[in-house]
């Protein structure tokens, strides 16, 4: 497998956008309702998390195949996915702003479960203590990462959808009588 050189810098922007505006939701959480601001080494964390996410996916969409090939359904859906993702990203941050709303926001659920993950981790490795109340880089990362990779999951079923979505509309297209 060979990286498309070309394609490197449109899928480095294109993932910059994505991973940064989609990471805000989470970021905001963070460092306003865990208080992790306090913690340099957590805000550290967090932003060398989202990098290995820009890094990841703009090697995986610049290796020849279909990803690097705009045109090809599968880079296609992927497209679509990560716009109707934005659009949900864009719709859940007014919801950041009371505790109220905050539960309405997938970024909370997402991270909950990371949250949930990593010290269920900890504790079964023999460590005491919540993983934020130290904000310590590693734990932060960690969260980060996980949280990133079930975010990644949403994004990859939406792809899915809009797979299928693509897929009946290009059918209907080529099937449909010329005017």
């Amino acid at each position: 497998m060979t990286l498309d050189h070309d394609a490197v810098p449109r899928q480095f922007r294109h993932w910059l956008l994505h991973c940064g505006l989609n990471a805000l939701p989470s970021f905001i959480i963070a460092l306003a309702w865990c208080d992790l601001w306090r913690y340099p080494s957590a805000i550290f964390a967090m932003l060398s998390a989202i990098a290995c996410f820009v890094i990841l996916y703009t090697v995986l969409g610049s290796l020849r195949g279909p990803l690097s090939q705009p045109d090809h359904i599968l880079a296609r859906s992927l497209k679509l996915g990560t716009r109707i993702r934005a659009v949900v990203t864009l719709c859940s941050l007014p919801a950041l702003a009371t505790e109220g709303t905050l539960f309405f926001t997938p970024d909370l659920w997402c991270g909950m479960l990371a949250t949930a993950g990593v010290n269920g981790t900890m504790q079964a490795l023999g460590h005491q203590g919540g993983a934020l109340s130290e904000g310590s880089f590693a734990t932060v990362f960690a969260i980060t990462l996980l949280e990133g990779f079930i975010l990644s999951f949403l994004l990859f079923m939406i792809s899915f959808f809009a797979l299928v979505f693509i897929q009946i509309r290009d059918r209907r297209k080529a099937f449909a009588p010329n005017h």
